[in-house]
């Protein structure tokens, strides 16, 4: 799937403390997923994602969103997925699927000049790439249809990426501080990234939402 590059301006925003670690630390590899919809088109519209509580979870919602079917495929196999939060103004989603995926890791926030690494997929298989968090932001942009102009708060990030890295989350001191959402047409390397603390509310919903029309 394409990354959308929709962004209208960014605001520097109020730097925030990095979260501690805890005791235990899950790798970032236990914990990030591939994200596989069916329904809005007769090729498979790929993403990836991230476990960030026990059976959840987070990706971005223009990945799922219209898609009649979502598997899920971590370092605990494969299994198919139900969205429990569809917002497609902030282009974030929460899908609840078997716990034995993936292994959670706690979500929580960076600031400029953090260093993380972020999981994609290439042909399949994970791959590990460097990421540096440049400064937080708020982007101005459309929802995921394309209507409006909304806030997202989120991250300026330094990593390459490519179609179908779409909701894959940026890990700093063991915690998910970002999900991977457009990258920039003027700057190679810019990328930007909503904050996973928007999610922190939503991870323990279980009741199945409407994933809205096909983006």
């Amino acid at each position: 799937m394409n990354l959308p590059c929709r962004v209208v301006s960014v605001v520097v925003a109020g730097m925030m403390a990095a979260s501690c670690g805890g005791e235990h630390r899950v790798t970032i590899g236990d914990a990030a997923v591939q994200i596989i919809a069916e329904g809005c088109s007769t090729v498979e519209v790929h993403g990836a994602g991230m476990m960030t509580a026990e059976g959840r979870i987070a990706t971005v919602a223009h990945v799922v969103a219209g898609a009649t079917r979502v598997q899920v495929r971590g370092t605990g196999g494969s299994a198919d997925a139900t969205v429990v939060y569809f917002d497609p103004v902030r282009d974030l989603a929460v899908l609840q699927v078997d716990s034995d995926v993936a292994q959670p890791i706690d979500i929580g926030t960076a600031k400029s000049g953090d260093h993380g690494s972020v999981i994609v997929y290439r042909d399949g298989e994970p791959l590990e790439l460097r990421a540096e968090v440049q400064r937080l932001v708020d982007i101005r942009t459309a929802d995921i249809y394309g209507d409006g102009t909304h806030i997202r708060p989120g991250y300026e990030l330094n990593v390459e990426i490519q179609a179908g890295d779409s909701g894959a989350v940026v890990v700093v001191d063991g915690k998910a501080v970002a999900l991977l959402w457009a990258t920039s047409r003027q700057a190679e390397g810019r990328t930007w990234a909503m904050r996973t603390s928007l999610l922190a509310d939503h991870l323990a919903t279980g009741t199945p939402v409407d994933n809205g029309e096909c983006a």
